[in-house]
This record gives C-alpha cells, sequence and structure tokens, in this order.
C-alpha cells in the first residue's frame, strides 16, 4: 500500500522518531551523570595523588594508573554523549521531515513526498546508528570501568594479606 494511502505509515513515521528521541534523551540523562561521577573520580583522585604522602610506590602506581583510567573514562563518556546528541538531532530532524511530508500529502502535493520520506528514513537511520555507537561507548567504559575497579581490589587484597602477615603471632587460646 503507498504511503500516500496509508495515514499509519505516515503516523509511524513520525512517532518513531519520536520514541527513539525520547530514549535518547533517557541515555543523555544516564551519561550525562556518570559523566559528572568520572569527573568527580578523577579530581579526587588528582588530590589524593597530591596530598597523600604516605603512599607508597604501589599505592601511588595504583592511584596514577586510575587517574589515567578515570581520563579515559571521561573521553568514551564524552564520545557518547556526542553520539547521543546526534541521535537526539537526528530524530527531532526525522519527525519534522516526516511531520513536512504528511502535510504535503493531506494538501495533495506529491512532489516532495518521495523527498521527505527520503530525507525522514536517512534522518533516522543517523539516529538509530548513533544511539547504538554511543551504547558501545559505554559498554566499553564500563568494562574499562570494571578492570580499574579489579586493579584496586587486587591492590588492597595484597596490602591486607600483608598486614596480616607482618601481624605478632597471638598464641590461640579459649576466647
Amino acid at each position: 500500500m503507498p504511503i500516500q494511502t496509508n495515514p499509519f505509515a505516515v503516523l509511524t513515521f513520525i512517532s518513531a522518531p519520536a520514541v527513539l528521541t525520547n530514549a535518547s534523551c533517557v541515555l543523555l540523562f544516564g551519561t550525562g551523570n556518570r559523566y559528572g561521577r568520572a569527573i568527580d573520580r578523577v579530581h579526587e583522585l588528582a588530590e589524593l595523588i597530591e596530598k597523600d604522602s604516605s603512599l607508597g610506590n604501589s599505592g601511588l602506581q595504583l592511584r596514577i594508573r586510575q587517574l589515567e583510567a578515570g581520563e579515559t573514562r571521561a573521553q568514551l563518556i564524552v564520545r557518547a554523549l556526542t553520539c547521543f546528541y546526534t541521535a537526539v538531532a537526528a530524530f527531532v530532524a526525522s519527525t519534522l521531515v516526516s511531520l513536512v511530508g504528511a502535510v504535503l500529502v493531506s494538501y495533495g502535493v506529491t512532489e516532495g513526498t518521495p523527498f521527505s520520506f527520503a530525507a525522514a528514513f536517512v534522518t533516522g537511520t543517523i539516529g538509530v546508528f548513533a544511539m547504538i555507537t554511543g551504547a558501545l561507548m559505554l559498554t566499553r567504559e564500563s568494562r574499562y570501568s570494571f578492570r580499574v575497579l579489579l586493579d584496586e581490589k587486587n591492590y588492597l587484597t595484597t596490602q591486607i594479606h600483608q598486614r596480616i602477615a607482618s601481624l605478632p603471632n597471638r598464641p590461640q587460646g579459649n576466647h
């Protein structure tokens, strides 16, 4: 059935990008929060390195690795934010172009309909690819963050085992 005779097809071309715009905005909100936390962590680590003179060599090396990882995480998050902003813009453009196409069809103007359909499809496709790319960036950032967490856990576990080993042996008695 041609798009000119199917009102649901036009509605789909308008509502689908609008729904995806909302999904992109939700991703933007969560990613913006992640970005704030990543920046706060970088500042916290920088302050810790600068002010804590009691850090040993291994502790200082860990904090420097974490600081470098924080920078990488922030870069990945910024790239994801850029993708999500691109997705929002593309979906808004797709919705607008679809609406213009629907108005043209309702007035019986057929010359602009194929262009409107093609432009809405292209901008919507750009939005979908931008969302997917942003989600992949966040996946990389999450995995990177988890590796840093494991690195810190291993460091702390080693520190605890060293403390336990240095404790004086106490007689085992009944308590």
